[in-house]
């Protein structure tokens, strides 16, 4: 039996396809109620097909905003999980390295601590520093627009 195939709808093809579907044993008759069924529901795709444009162009903005937030969560929080990840294993290969696996595994929990505690030790002395603006880290001096207005107290 003859199937009737039109390709992928261009004018071309679509003829290349009903003279194949005749040429093969296809009936006309079939080829004009096709035709006649397609002029019908050709306006209504037609309106389908402009309110999925018109939807598409009112949400891509926010689809856009979306997998921009996305983006910069995975970048601010991702990205930096994954460098303490990478700097913890090269810790754990230099501690085994230096002291073994067993003195390594019995050391690992107090390093980790002891090294996580200098990383507070460091961020609170920086943040406590007093010649730190507040725009910029190692700013001498204040931006009056961002941050508190009232003055600051005596253990400042």
């Amino acid at each position: 039996m003859a199937t009737l195939s039109l390709g992928d709808g261009g004018g071309v093809d679509t003829l290349n396809g009903i003279a194949n579907y005749l040429s093969n044993g296809g009936k006309a008759a079939t080829v004009l109620s096709a035709s006649v069924i397609g002029l019908i529901t050709s306006p209504f795709i037609a309106i389908v097909d402009i309110i999925n444009a018109i939807t598409q162009f009112a949400t891509s903005p926010f689809e856009g905003a979306g997998e921009s937030i996305s983006s910069l969560f995975d970048g601010l929080l991702t990205a930096p999980a994954a460098l303490i990840e990478a700097g913890s294993r090269i810790s754990e290969d230099a501690i085994i390295a230096v002291f073994g696996e067993t003195i390594a595994g019995i050391l690992a929990l107090p390093l980790t601590v002891g090294l996580a505690l200098l990383s507070l030790y460091f961020l609170a002395t920086f943040l406590d520093e007093e010649e730190t603006g507040n725009l910029f880290p190692g700013l001498p001096f204040d931006v009056p627009v961002i941050g508190t207005d009232e003055e600051a107290t005596d253990d400042q």
